[in-house]
């Protein structure tokens, strides 16, 4: 899976995780999701502070340019 970081307009709550931690996908069953893991946008916080978006920002040019490359 190629999931690519959300970094905030500003620092503040994660958007990616809503402010919890953790990243959630998948199916819901139960009231749960199927799958969860702590955010890697916030790295677990809850929270994006500038330095997060701009490691958040410089990941995902890295990704994309990875995945044009081809070796992804």
């Amino acid at each position: 899976m190629y999931d690519m970081s959300q970094p905030n307009a500003k620092p503040g709550r994660c958007i990616k995780c809503s402010g919890s931690g953790r990243y959630r996908w998948g199916a819901i069953e139960n009231g749960r999701a199927k799958h969860e893991g702590p955010c890697f946008s916030c790295q677990g916080t809850g929270r994006q502070t500038s330095r997060q978006i701009r490691r958040n920002q410089a990941y995902n040019r890295f990704k994309v340019a990875r995945m044009f490359r081809g070796d992804f």
